[in-house]
């Protein structure tokens, strides 16, 4: 059974899910039930997959349809609400991280900078400190200059994350500095003819090198240009990255020749001594002299801060920098972009708060434990292994979801995580809702991964008032298209009622 389509040029508004509104009655379930029982008995991009399906009254909590809402699935990124949630109550919206940098007292112009998980810093932030480092009159930093990172703790990937994402920009090792994100940004340029090497640049600092150079990594991250330029016409996405062993990043495949310049993303495989190498540069752009230079930048753990002492050494503040609020940030740079990044220094940033630094990943999810115990959340009926949904050790149910998200519906912050969430069909990735009645009235977060799609969030219906749902879908090996249709056909079916 399929819905009515909308035009798809049609403008759509957003419907602000509310309370209130028409009972569902006896008559209206039964006949709701049957249809999407209909729905998914039919559906072929379905054929085969493992779906569990909730949806309930917001405000009345009565179960408008469910199938399998208790077995557990793997939640894709529909899992981060959960790390969102509990960081709007434990850190508070007003949150933010924090970034100094800061002259030790007990050693000639000793820099240190001070990371504080900050996932937005950018390269033209560590400008701005160096800029302060000049204004302080200091522009022969000699000695000592250093990354402390001791926040979190140096441990760059979750369990169960698979090691060949670790090349990508969603892969990127979690870290107390956040660099870019722990990304270097690369461009591809097609060379002059079929065959010839294309031309690799990285910003914010110059780390590519020649393949005849070979992969000795002594600063990081070196970026190998192996990519070719292709005929032109030919597949624009033949680019690809590979990390060596080594930690070197290769651009491999191929560019068309006369296309326009490609961008690529490559996870940094030593997020200190990345932001160690952009500070040196910005320092020296600034003016300020150091020892060090690019090719002879220390790596690993050399140039981190290690203090000589348990007693922290005087310092001069020199520079901070806070990162926006967590309410201005969990809906544009978290959940609609679906940022894996975030959610993992969200965890680490929990057990922080819980049981102060470093931050840990297991600390982060034992403080979600007890926040889920807390809410009236079994987590026994979960695996929590990370706070963005990609480890394969991930499972929760879609009730559980549900309750997670009732939760919030219920307390101060709705209003706030309805404009944070993606809406379909007006902002966001929530793929198959436009065009449909369900357009402007899905306010969900998604999931997706190879195998698995999943969808968490509120409906605002025509006639009924709120509802909450998960529509959960792993094992599956369909179409994906056709499985977003047949989503928003029961979105949209219980939307219309």
């Amino acid at each position: 059974m399929g819905v009515p389509a909308l035009p798809a040029s049609a403008q759509v508004a957003i419907v602000l899910p509310a309370g209130g509104g028409a009972p569902w009655s006896s008559d209206e379930l039964a006949k709701l039930r049957s249809d999407v029982d209909g729905m998914l008995a039919n559906a072929a991009g379905l054929a085969g997959a493992h779906v569990g399906i909730v949806a309930i009254d917001t405000e009345t909590n009565t179960v408008l349809y469910e199938r399998d809402a208790d077995e557990a699935f793997q939640p894709a990124s529909t899992f981060k609400l959960v790390v969102g949630s509990a960081a709007l109550e434990k850190l508070g919206s007003q949150f933010r991280f924090r970034t100094s940098l800061g002259l030790r007292a007990h050693i000639i112009d000793g820099l240190v900078l001070h990371a504080g998980g900050d996932p937005f810093l950018k390269a033209a932030d560590l400008a701005g400190a160096a800029q302060a480092v000049a204004r302080a009159g200091l522009h022969d930093v000699q000695s000592d200059v250093s990354i402390d990172d001791a926040h979190f703790d140096a441990v760059p990937y979750p369990a169960g994350w698979t090691w060949d994402d670790f090349a990508y920009d969603y892969a990127a090792p979690v870290s107390a500095i956040g660099l870019e994100e722990n990304v270097v940004h690369l461009t591809v340029t097609p060379g002059a003819s079929v065959g010839a090497p294309a031309q690799v640049t990285s910003a914010p600092i110059n780390t590519v090198r020649t393949p005849i150079e070979g992969c000795q990594a002594t600063s990081d991250p070196i970026v190998r240009d192996l990519a070719k330029t292709g005929t032109a016409g030919s597949d624009p996405d033949a680019l690809d990255l590979r990390r060596e062993p080594s930690g070197c990043i290769d651009v491999v495949g191929t560019i068309p020749l006369g296309a326009a310049p490609a961008s690529l993303d490559a996870a940094v495989p030593n997020p200190v001594s990345y932001a160690y190498a952009a500070l040196i540069a910005a320092l020296r752009t600034a003016g300020v002299a150091t020892s060090w230079t690019l090719s002879a930048a220390p790596f690993g753990d050399a140039h981190r801060f290690h203090p000589i002492s348990s007693t922290p050494p005087n310092e001069r503040p020199l520079w901070s920098h806070d990162s926006p609020p967590l309410a201005d940030f969990i809906g544009p740079r978290f959940w609609i972009p679906s940022d894996n990044f975030v959610a993992e220094v969200l965890l680490k940033e929990l057990a922080v708060a819980a049981s102060g630094p470093p931050g840990t990943t297991l600390a982060g999810v034992a403080y979600e434990r007890t926040w889920l115990q807390s809410i009236g959340v079994d987590p026994a009926t979960m695996t929590l292994a990370d706070g963005c949904g990609m480890s394969q050790y991930d499972r929760i149910t879609p009730r559980d979801l549900v309750e997670i998200l009732q939760h919030d519906w219920n307390g101060p912050n709705r209003r706030l995580i309805l404009d944070s969430l993606p809406v379909g069909g007006a902002r966001g990735t929530i793929e198959g809702i436009a065009g449909t009645p369900a357009a402007g009235r899905v306010f969900a977060k998604t999931g997706s991964m190879m195998h698995v799609r999943g969808l968490a969030g509120y409906l605002a219906t025509q006639r009924h008032g709120a509802v909450t749902f998960a529509f959960e879908v792993d094992d599956w090996l369909g179409d994906y298209s056709s499985l977003a249709a047949t989503r928003a056909a029961v979105l949209s079916r219980i939307v219309s009622d």
